[in-house]
Parts: structure tokens; sequence; C-alpha cells
């Protein structure tokens, strides 16, 4: 397994263990997310990286490509399914420290209470 898909491993096992728990092979599985994400990354790196530029030496070029590389990384890391908090099972929004909102709810049960009086 790449240190990527070591690193999603690690993370799904702490921080989605609801989501790691219902993986059936969770070795298999994360060699061949970590070996996508590792060609996800490769290609992007290479995308912004580009050719050497003109009067470029190969010092300067193997750095920019190391920023690249940091930069592809970081892109493709951020928007990755697998890196994304577990969402908790209640879609309940909490609207206690919202007060325009709680105003709202507020007034929608004195108007279900009037409602269910009258009837």
């Amino acid at each position: 397994m790449n240190r990527y898909g070591q690193l999603a491993s690690d993370l799904s096992r702490n921080h989605r263990p609801v989501a790691y728990s219902q993986i059936p092979d969770p070795q298999r599985f994360f060699e061949i997310e970590g070996d996508k994400i590792a060609l996800d990354v490769t290609n992007l790196r290479d995308e912004l990286l580009g050719p050497p530029r003109i009067n470029e030496n190969l010092d300067d070029y193997r750095q920019r490509g190391y920023q690249a590389l940091a930069t592809a990384e970081e892109l493709i890391l951020a928007d990755h399914h697998l890196f994304q908090p577990e969402t908790a099972g209640s879609t309940d929004e909490d609207w206690e420290d919202d007060a325009d909102l709680k105003s709202r709810y507020r007034l929608l049960a004195e108007i279900n209470a009037v409602i269910h009086q009258a009837t």
C-alpha cells in the first residue's frame, strides 16, 4: 500500500469509523484507492509543472516540480471523498444558534398551535 492509501486508511479508521467498518477488505480497498490517488496527483503535478522553461536549469525545474507536487497533493486530497468528514446520521439543522431562524420556528409553532386549537 502506498502512502496515499495508508493515509486514507488511517484517516478513515480514526475519523470515519462507520464508513470504514462497511469496507469488506480494507487492505485491498485502500491499496486500490492509494494507486488511484497517486495517479491523480502525478497527472495534476505534471499539468501544473509543464515543460522546462527557457533558460531554466535543472535545479530550478526540480524545485518547481516539488512545488507542483505539493500543490497537486493538496488539491487532490482536499477534494477526495475519502478525506471528507463523515456525515452525522441526523439531518436536523442546528437552529438554536441562529436568532432569525429560531424566531421563524417559534412563529411557525405558534401558527400550528392556533390551527390545532381551531380544529
